[in-house]
């Protein structure tokens, strides 16, 4: 359990600081813009395309972090979709010249996938958040954002006929914010109530409550131990008086 929580809080740590290290680039270059240190160009533009690209992997890699460290392979899968997608993203921004007119379906292809990888993560967090909590809210969910997905895939590649129904569309896309925030408040619920505060003479440290009751099922086998332990016998001394 303890090798558990030192990986995931070092891919935070590691997610985190990448994630953190794109915003401050951003900044540094949009800040060189606006006071003419630095011109545009191409290449400026493709540095900003792939910053961006990296802060949103690594946003939906957070997200990701509690599914590898639990060893849910659907959750790996999902995460390693989205380090795949965002390495398509990097040859579509620095290599789109050169790809032709397979530059064209390849865009679509990566935005097929990517959707894809962001659907798989949702469902993952949501599952290892809330378990069975709220089910009904998760499918709909699910269901509405597949319907967004394959509609923004055929429409890419020339088929038209689900976002002809715009209203539909739309209509799916609310409702996808909104359960999405209703989920995510039920998530911070769920997290509150597992918070376990423990402490002496007032220093409290808050706990989750699994790591409670880890805790308390370490010290009863560490009591149960020792009532069980043979007791050595003192040494005898043999010196002679």
């Amino acid at each position: 359990m303890e090798n558990v929580n030192i990986s995931k809080n070092s891919l935070v740590k590691i997610v985190s600081g990448i994630i953190i290290t794109c915003v401050i680039a951003a900044a540094l270059i949009g800040i060189g813009l606006l006071f003419k240190v630095i011109e545009y160009s191409d290449i400026l533009g493709n540095v900003l395309l792939s910053l961006l690209t990296v802060f949103i992997a690594g946003l939906f890699l957070l997200n990701s972090i509690n599914a590898i460290t639990v060893g849910n392979k659907l959750g790996i899968f999902a995460a390693f979709m989205i380090v795949v997608s965002a390495l398509l993203f990097f040859v579509l921004i620095w290599a789109n010249q050169y790809l032709g007119t397979f530059g064209e379906v390849f865009s679509y292809i990566i935005v097929s996938v990517s959707m894809l990888s962001v659907l798989l993560n949702l469902i993952v967090s949501n599952y290892i958040a809330l378990g069975k909590s709220l089910i009904f809210i998760q499918i709909i969910l699910y269901l509405c954002f597949a319907y967004v997905e394959l509609a923004v895939s055929l429409a890419i590649f020339g088929n038209t006929l689900l976002t002809d129904l715009w209203q539909v569309l739309v209509t799916a896309i609310i409702v996808i914010l909104t359960l999405f925030i209703v989920l995510k408040v039920k998530q911070k619920n769920i997290a509150q109530k597992a918070a376990v505060t423990v402490g002496e003479k007032g220093d409290y440290v808050t706990i989750t409550k699994t790591e409670y009751e880890n805790l308390k099922a370490e010290i009863e086998r560490l009591r149960e131990l020792t009532k069980t332990a043979p007791v050595e016998p003192a040494p005898v001394n043999s010196d002679k008086e």
